[in-house]
């Protein structure tokens, strides 16, 4: 379903089209804006009262997995102005999506324009910019989809106005950055506030470089995302906790954590992850069918990924064994809890955790979760997931 922009959060234009939901692959181009669309206030003292500048930032996404980005920026921000690009969202606040697992890039004091009219509408951006002219400046681009010859052409462009306007350019190191996102013949550009990827440090967190390693640990960025997609902060409950990769992430992040795990292997190399990247959790010896005996409760988000190994869900015991669990999880939860779960399936999808899908989500309701959101995710080519996000509610 196709949404329009909301012509009032705008800057007044010459021409509107309607863009569509971030799920479509393709949008149509950005039409041109009058005074370009500005996503800053004015901070000098020309003469800009023609112009009504949209506030908020620019968040742009990896391109791993569109429609995850948006939920992800949706839970950890509650508010969506625009999906102006499957991978291009308009915020008003960017605030608390550094730790994003599907976020590149946010853009501040942002502009918009097209290839054919780059040059007005950046200098019309200009006008109202909060760049120091006695610092220097560089222009770095990067693109969205097919290759393009152009950046380089565009960004001498954009370097060729500000020189034009006093600013002295530096590609090596410079004090201010403009970063310029083309896709396709749209332009997307602003002050950039993130370094690099929230994601790149996470690197040195991945499951080969812990002390206790186990082949089918989750990855840090997955385990970023499922605690992310929650949006509830802690306390944060993993019933089947395994090498502690979640609780690693969760703690990281300043969220009180309990790991739970039947097998005290896994309590133990939990205890020694935690104790390697410097995290603070709970890490109990128990079963996640019998959780309210461990004396726990009160949480407010539930991130799991069960063991998904060829037999750890026989299909003579899945139903009465994920009933349970997804039973006990209920019964230590408060109301509104956000569970969150990556559950093995075949690659077309059709069967999650070896049952039909549908049967799986008619478990999921008669055992107290509302799921309101699930994603397919590849592992390999025998091998999918799929992310599964629920809400409890009472039974």
């Amino acid at each position: 379903m196709k949404k329009p922009i909301n012509a009032s959060s705008i800057s007044r234009c010459t021409a509107m089209v309607p863009l569509p939901a971030i799920m479509l692959p393709n949008h149509p181009s950005v039409k041109r804006l009058s005074k370009s669309r500005l996503g800053m206030q004015p901070v000098n003292n020309g003469d800009v009262s023609d112009l009504d500048v949209q506030q908020g930032d620019l968040v742009i996404g990896s391109g791993w997995h569109p429609a995850l980005f948006r939920a992800e920026v949706s839970a950890l921000t509650s508010n969506i102005d625009e999906s102006l690009t499957p991978r291009i969202l308009h915020v008003p606040s960017s605030k608390g999506l550094e730790g994003a697992a599907t976020v590149d890039q946010i853009l501040r004091h942002f502009g918009i324009s097209t290839i054919e009219n780059l040059d007005n509408d950046f200098s019309d951006w200009l006008e109202v910019n909060s760049l120091s002219i006695d610092q220097t400046v560089a222009v770095r681009w990067s693109r969205h989809g097919e290759r393009t010859s152009k950046g380089i052409e565009l960004a001498k462009r954009i370097g060729g106005i500000l020189h034009s306007n006093g600013f002295r350019i530096d590609l090596e190191e410079p004090e201010q950055t403009i970063q310029l996102l083309i896709s396709g013949s749209d332009l997307f550009w602003g002050i950039p506030q993130l370094s690099e990827p929230p994601r790149k440090e996470w690197k040195n967190r991945v499951a080969t470089r812990r002390p206790f390693f186990k082949p089918v640990s989750l990855d840090p960025q997955h385990a970023r995302l499922m605690i992310n997609l929650t949006g509830n902060g802690g306390p944060v409950l993993d019933p089947m906790c395994g090498t502690g990769g979640l609780l690693i992430e969760s703690t990281l992040m300043g969220l009180e954590s309990t790991g739970v795990d039947l097998d005290p292997e896994m309590v133990e190399g939990s205890k020694k992850n935690l104790q390697w990247c410097g995290g603070h959790a709970k890490v109990i010896h128990g079963d996640a069918t019998q959780l309210a005996h461990l004396d726990i409760g009160g949480f407010r988000s539930v991130c799991f990924d069960p063991p998904y190994g060829r037999n750890a869900w026989r299909s003579d015991s899945i139903l009465n064994l994920f009933t349970s669990v997804l039973n006990s999880i209920h019964s230590v939860c408060e109301d509104g809890a956000v569970m969150c779960c990556m559950l093995p399936a075949d690659v077309e999808q059709l069967n999650v955790m070896g049952m039909k899908w549908q049967k799986m989500k008619e478990l999921f309701d008669k055992t107290g979760w509302r799921i309101d959101g699930d994603w397919k995710i590849p592992v390999h080519a025998s091998l999918s997931r799929r992310l599964v996000r629920a809400v409890r509610i009472p039974v």
